[in-house]
């Protein structure tokens, strides 16, 4: 009988003690929930599904299987010019949970659960899937999951599934990604270092063994604030990919991108910036790629006006051995970087996009054309509740090449690289605390680099309207 006193005496003590480190956490939630309705003849149609590109020898290939909705480059090539308005309404749910052990240590967790639009499917496994009646469906998504910790003075540790993005605006890498990032302060200046693995394929390669095929990444960060009113900045990226069957069915890339940017301020006005030089080889043709961008903010009056301009590079020849087209990071749904200062809905991605995410310009790269775009814009508050922005762009192709959609009429390409020019408003107003509507509309008109390339003329000019509610906590 004593035995046992004693025996359940140590296992209640033990009980305790779990309990008592399992209840010292303090436990964070956060998360979001939005619902939208998008009425476009650009989204959720056949231009923005994966299809084969167009070619001389086949001007008019068929459309490729829609991929939740459409998840890539616009692509109106071959198809009829007069497109039927997509309805859709699409729905996301983000959780976040952080346990936190101290100041220095915690677990950084965020999960997804997407509708792509309501009545897509029910009773079914996989991602964005679930949108019919009966619903019951695994579609549950890990977005990321990390440790985050200050392992000494001065120095904090990131490890496992984080966001992560680059020093420039997101024109290179902006995405979940699997690493060990180290960062630090030192008064002004704030140096950070990382190692990233993108994808690991030898496992189904032909070597047959894991970490022999993989895309890396090797990224040293800087920034230096020389006043308050001026920061400067530089960051190097090695880039070494050979996986098989990830962003591409064969590969290898030796890629090395330095950088500079800066930011400066005087009164009213901000001007910032960066430039990209890049170095290597893409299968085993030697690249050389460029990227510069110039930004500038305003305040005038109770608004502020903006103004942006991005420089890619392009590639005429993709094939003759000298490359110089821009390298953007890609995965195996497309790019995993974005560049959203420019505030387009359609001519480059959408700040808004969810899973339905599809643009004129949808990478840096663009289909090794590169890019020349300017961007103007004007956000106006008009109260604590309701603010209100517009803006206009265009955009064209750096270089032409056989990406260039074929002219059906005349059988060859167009001269022009001109893509199109946008205009677009948004106005958001608070509901409630955390619950926010907002209405975004877009409008391009074509450039003529689409002249004639529809089956029966000119694609229409493409649009795009957004509803949005969105509850955040």
């Amino acid at each position: 009988m004593k035995k046992s006193s004693a025996l359940a005496a140590v296992l209640t003590l033990g009980i305790a003690a779990t309990a008592t480190s399992a209840f010292a956490l303090e436990n964070e939630f956060h998360g979001l929930f939005s619902a939208r309705w998008i009425n476009s003849n650009f989204n959720g149609t056949q231009l923005t599904g994966l299809r084969d590109t167009p070619t001389l020898l086949n001007p008019t290939p068929g459309p490729g299987p829609q991929r939740y909705g459409g998840n890539g480059q616009y692509e109106p090539g071959g198809l009829p010019k007069t497109q039927y308005s997509a309805n859709i309404i699409e729905q996301r749910a983000r959780l976040q949970y952080i346990a936190k052990a101290n100041a220095d240590l915690k677990l950084v967790t965020h999960f997804e659960i997407d509708y792509v639009y309501w009545g897509n499917s029910s009773y079914a496994t996989g991602r964005n899937q679930g949108g019919a009646i009966g619903a019951d469906s695994v579609n549950f998504e890990t977005k990321s999951i990390y440790l985050d910790a200050n392992p000494c003075k001065n120095v904090n540790m990131k490890l496992g599934m984080m966001p992560n993005n680059d020093a420039f605006k997101g024109v290179m890498f902006d995405a979940d990604m699997a690493g060990l990032l180290l960062s630090s302060s030192y008064n002004s200046f704030t140096p950070s270092f990382g190692v990233f693995r993108f994808a690991d394929t030898g496992l189904f390669s032909s070597d047959n063994v894991i970490g022999h095929k993989t895309s890396d990444m090797v990224m040293l960060d800087g920034k230096f604030a020389v006043s308050k009113d001026l920061k400067v900045g530089g960051a190097y990226y090695l880039f070494r990919d050979n996986s098989q069957g990830f962003s591409g069915p064969n590969q290898d890339i030796k890629m090395n991108a330095l950088g500079v940017n800066a930011e400066v301020t005087g009164g009213p006005l901000t001007l910032n910036g960066f430039a990209i030089f890049e170095t290597g080889t893409v299968n085993k043709s030697y690249t050389n790629g460029f990227a510069g961008n110039l930004g500038a903010k305003l305040k005038v009056g109770p608004g502020t006006a903006r103004t942006e301009f991005l420089y890619t590079s392009g590639d005429n020849n993709p094939t003759d051995g000298h490359g110089s087209a821009f390298y953007g990071v890609t995965g195996q749904l497309n790019a995993e970087h974005g560049y959203y200062d420019n505030e387009m809905v359609i001519l480059g991605r959408d700040k808004n996009a969810y899973t339905t995410d599809n643009a004129i310009i949808f990478s840096s790269n663009n289909k090794n054309q590169g890019q020349i775009g300017g961007y103007i814009g004007f956000d106006l508050p008009i109260n604590a509740k309701l603010t209100t922005a517009f803006n206009a762009g265009f955009a064209a192709v750096a270089k032409d090449n056989s990406s260039k959609p074929i002219n059906l009429k005349t059988g060859a390409v167009n001269k022009s690289n001109y893509l199109g020019t946008e205009i677009n408003a948004e106005a958001n107003y608070q509901l409630l605390e955390g619950l926010t509507t907002s209405v975004r509309t877009a409008y391009v008109v074509l450039g003529d680099y689409y002249k004639d390339v529809a089956i029966n003329g000119t694609p229409e000019n493409p649009y795009d309207f957004k509803l949005i509610f969105k509850y955040t906590f």
